[in-house]
Order: structure tokens, then C-alpha cells, then sequence
């Protein structure tokens, strides 16, 4: 990602998920990464990564108008590139318990559930924490 593109990221996060992981983690010490994805320089989508003695990815979002064509997919996929390529060998995500059609669809990219994380999204709103395990 290009640092002009940094604002771009943040719009669109906020637009999708109504806040933004990168502003959140910006501001703490983490190594972090976005990777993006583009259809003739607009960024449509992007996940942010983040890690010190986990990887976690923070966040994936896709716009609306570019969902199932493996955008997200593909950009999970390069998460977990860079993860195995600086030596971690799993990767951290939550969930939240209520979005079944989101659990299902990291499951389906080979993620399983870990835990569950009692009120990690307020009270009541809990999370499952999931992770990939990579088999080098």
C-alpha cells in the first residue's frame, strides 16, 4: 500500500464496517500491514494485518458492488502469505458468535474456532477467536 492510498483504506473501512481498524491499531505497538486490492487504481477492498507474537488480521472488507468473486478470499490468501514468509505458522482472527455466514466462510478457508471471547464486542457481544494453522 502506497501512502497515499492510507486515506483511501480508511474511508472505505469506515464505510463497510463503520470504523477502522488501521486508525485503531496506528496508534499502538504493532508491526502492521494493509493489503489492498484495486480495479484500475480504486481500492475496493483490503485486509489489515497486524502482529507482534501473534498474526491477527483486524479487518477484511470488500465493496459491496465486488463481493463473491474471491476478492476477500484472495486477500485472506496474501495474509497468510506474509505471515508464513516472516516466520509465523498461524493466523489470528475474531469473529463475531452471531455472524454464522462469516464463521462459515473462514471455515471455508481452512480457519477453526479456537475460543469464544465473552463480551470482546461489548456486553453480550461475544467473539470467536479463529485461527489457520500453515503447514509449510
Amino acid at each position: 500500500m502506497e501512502d497515499d492510498e492510507v486515506e483511501d483504506v480508511i474511508d472505505l473501512e469506515y464505510e463497510i464496517l463503520g470504523l477502522s481498524v488501521f486508525v485503531d491499531i496506528s496508534t499502538r505497538p504493532y508491526h502492521k500491514k494493509v493489503f489492498v486490492a484495486d480495479v484500475g487504481g480504486e481500492i475496493i477492498g483490503g485486509a489489515v494485518a497486524y502482529w507482534n507474537e501473534k498474526f491477527k488480521i483486524g479487518s477484511l472488507f470488500v465493496k459491496e458492488e465486488f463481493r463473491k468473486q474471491n476478492i476477500g478470499r484472495n486477500l485472506v490468501k496474501k495474509c497468510i502469505e506474509f505471515a508464513n514468509a516472516i516466520g509465523f505458522d498461524s493466523v489470528w482472527l475474531e469473529v463475531p458468535v452471531n455472524q454464522g455466514n462469516l464463521v462459515s466462510y473462514y471455515k471455508s478457508m481452512g480457519f477453526r474456532i479456537h475460543e469464544v471471547i465473552k463480551h470482546f464486542y461489548g456486553i453480550g457481544k461475544h467473539a470467536y477467536s479463529m485461527v489457520y494453522r500453515i503447514i509449510s
